[in-house]
């Protein structure tokens, strides 16, 4: 058994009784929750249907994951945000797009993002969780795109304005995403770089 599965923070720890678990059967659950997801959303998901698609018993995912609210946010947690843009490296601006259209440029993407606000619904405590991830995500990809930045010339910033761009980020993005499963569209996202995230990483830089 691999520390794989402490990837996902309300999975169950492996028995130390009886057979290994397969830690491969993780990525199947975790992959078929979010297929559905996608599919059907987050109040018609039920734990047969991801057993179904994943190809295992119920039993199965019941031993690592005890809650549907507990499944579906380690899955969330696993795409979208939870991954680095492939930044383009030949602007702020560009590089800040990259940002925003990983967060919430894809129909996809805006599925698990609606996901998200309702499992905090039914789970304020899941919802916490969910939203702190973002924030923390947020703040280090400003944080890399900022630091990024001096390569084009800008000067510094400091953490303090760092935090301060990456809650008006943080703000702007689930102000967007609504509740709906649609993208969001690119001039939107242009817009927001354009006129706020721009303005306020380099306003008083070179």
């Amino acid at each position: 058994m691999t520390d794989k599965t402490t990837q996902h923070r309300h999975r169950l720890p492996p028995s130390s009784r009886g057979r290994t678990q397969d830690v491969s059967r993780d990525n199947s659950i975790i992959n078929a929750t979010l297929e559905l997801l996608v599919e059907s959303g987050y109040h018609r998901l039920n734990m047969a249907a991801v057993a179904t698609r994943a190809g295992v018993s119920k039993a199965t995912i019941y031993r690592r994951w005890t809650t549907k609210e507990d499944l579906v946010a380690d899955s969330i947690a696993t795409i979208g945000y939870a991954k680095r843009p492939v930044y383009p490296g030949t602007s702020l601006r560009n590089d800040l797009l990259a940002l925003l259209e990983q967060a919430c440029g894809s129909s996809s993407q805006q599925t698990i993002v609606t996901a998200a606000m309702e499992v905090a619904r039914s789970s304020p405590e899941l919802g916490k969780s969910l939203r702190s991830r973002f924030v923390e995500y947020v703040h280090k990809e400003i944080t890399w795109v900022a630091e990024r930045a001096v390569n084009y010339g800008y000067a510094p910033l400091t953490n303090t304005k760092i935090s301060h761009i990456s809650d008006t980020a943080v703000a702007l993005l689930i102000y967007i995403s609504g509740p709906t499963s649609l993208p969001v569209a690119a001039e939107r996202l242009a817009g927001i770089v354009d006129h706020v995230l721009l303005v306020l990483m380099t306003t008083g830089r070179p």
